[in-house]
């Protein structure tokens, strides 16, 4: 399925979005040398990457050890054909739009912002990104599994041979905030991983907001019947 127009302009919005994809207009490039052209931390520009990714902007693979980033321009065709259906009007009012996707931007709710950063670690699993997995994740980050506990480092150990989960879907979502600054989000997960029949688990995830977006806390995952 196509991203929604709305989708698409969310991820524009951003300056420095633009500024990304307006260097990989040049070549494919690392995501540690787009992050150098940036004076912000690593897991902001990973952030950054994954709205980009998830808005069909870009594609993210790994080659090797090294995630590379490549601009994915068909995904503007849809807004380039919204955006000449004003070329019939004299003078358009461009900083209106500009204000327009601004608003577009700002988090509607708690529950929309968490299911983004929930999917963003389901997608660093499903591509195998270490890098964006670790950026999702907060430094005391602790995850219990049936198979017992795991800090950041083991969660993101599990990627050091490749993807761990080939497919996902989440299903029944519901979020609060129980905190200033904190997100919980509970849902039903049906996923497979590589070469397995699909399983399903019921997850709940404690999340903290910070300067550079939201990050994963805590995690409990409990098999579904």
């Amino acid at each position: 399925m196509s991203p929604s127009l709305d989708t698409v302009f969310a991820a524009l919005a951003d300056p420095t979005r633009r500024a990304i994809l307006s260097m990989l207009l040049e070549d494919d490039m690392a995501v540690t040398d787009v992050a150098e052209g940036f004076d912000i931390s690593l897991a902001a520009i990973s952030k950054h990457l994954a709205a980009l990714d998830r808005a069909g902007l870009i594609a993210r693979e790994r080659r090797g050890r090294v995630v590379w980033c490549k601009l994915q321009p068909d995904a503007l065709r849809a807004a380039s054909v919204w955006m000449q259906s004003f070329g019939q009007f004299d003078g358009p009012d461009l900083d209106a739009l500009e204000s327009l996707l601004a608003r577009i931007e700002e988090p509607t709710d708690v529950l929309a912002e968490l299911l983004a950063a929930e999917r963003g670690i389901w997608d660093a699993l499903v591509a195998g990104d270490a890098e964006a997995d670790r950026a999702a994740l907060h430094s005391d980050f602790l995850g219990l599994y049936p198979d017992g506990y795991a800090d950041r480092d083991d969660h993101v150990g599990q990627l050091a041979q490749g993807p761990t989960i080939a497919s996902y879907a989440i299903e029944s979502p519901r979020a609060s905030a129980p905190g200033d600054g904190l997100g919980l989000l509970s849902y039903r997960a049906r996923f497979t991983r590589p070469g397995r029949p699909e399983e399903a688990m019921w997850v709940t995830s404690l999340w903290r907001r910070t300067p550079d977006g939201w990050l994963n806390l805590f995690s409990q995952d409990t098999p579904a019947a």
